[in-house]
């Protein structure tokens, strides 16, 4: 992970909370005077207005005037909404004022061009690191003579529309993906839809999209492949992930969105 993009997410955050915080002090000050009492009597809740420096219990507050106790209630609900904002304000100034100024992936970019390409640098930013693994050269399987053939409209052939869709989804938001690039277990070679490299993290994960769940076959050795991935280190849920189709179900482009938005980005 590029730590710059940390640096930029928490003054998002800051910006965030200052505007928050702007936006409860105004809806306080609209807010009638005084503080909600609660008091529980047998089966029956009553609600007092105590007013701010008084001692007393408060004025009931009558049934037809509900108005007032929830009003009170919001005004409590947004002090200590305030607090917590304050809180967090000051130590998010705090961290973003000693935060470095440069950062080590910025020090190979802060060498001479000439320097630069003498060296071999480990630190990358999210761009370098990104065109690298897309650059990594890998032989995907083949395609037989008379399949279909679908296109994204990067030119990238695959097997199916669904593919095609989740192709097309993954290059609109920027994920990098290699497609049915290989992967050896043990004496195995198989070959998953999508090898994704996410950037928050760096992490690589693996997207199958299984097509044709009402087909026993294909059911019976996508539960295989599963299976195999599962026991070496490729779970659900952390590195791999899964859409699922039939005839009479396709596709569901709001799970792809969802998985985008969740576990890719």
């Amino acid at each position: 992970m590029n730590i710059n993009n940390l640096r930029s997410g928490l003054c998002s955050r800051y910006d965030f909370i200052c505007e928050l915080i702007n936006s409860i002090e105004q809806q306080i000050s609209r807010l009638p005077e005084g503080k909600l009492r609660i008091q529980k009597q047998a089966k029956k809740v009553y609600y007092f207005n105590v007013q701010d420096g008084s001692r007393g219990n408060g004025v009931l507050i009558r049934p037809e005037d509900k108005r007032l106790a929830k009003s009170l209630a919001q005004k409590t609900y947004l002090k200590k909404l305030l607090n917590v904002a304050r809180y967090e304000q000051q130590h998010l100034k705090r961290f973003l004022d000693y935060y470095p100024k440069h950062t080590v992936e910025d020090v190979y970019y802060l060498q001479s061009k000439e320097r630069q390409y003498l060296i071999k640098p480990i630190a990358l930013s999210d761009d370098d690191y990104k065109e690298q693994w897309l650059n990594q050269p890998y032989k995907p399987k083949g395609f037989k003579e008379g399949l279909p053939v679908y296109l994204t409209n990067k030119g990238l052939r695959v097997r199916s529309k669904s593919e095609q869709i989740i192709a097309e989804r993954l290059d609109i938001n920027n994920i990098p993906y290699k497609y049915e690039c290989p992967l050896v277990i043990g004496d195995v070679v198989f070959h998953p839809d999508f090898k994704i490299l996410r950037m928050r993290d760096r992490k690589e994960i693996y997207y199958e999209h299984l097509g044709m769940m009402d087909d026993p076959d294909y059911a019976r050795n996508n539960v295989f492949k599963l299976n195999t991935y599962a026991l070496n280190g490729i779970l659900p849920g952390d590195n791999l992930f899964t859409t699922m189709e039939t005839r009479s179900a396709p596709l569901d482009t709001r799970i792809l969105d969802r998985l985008i938005e969740t576990q890719f980005k």
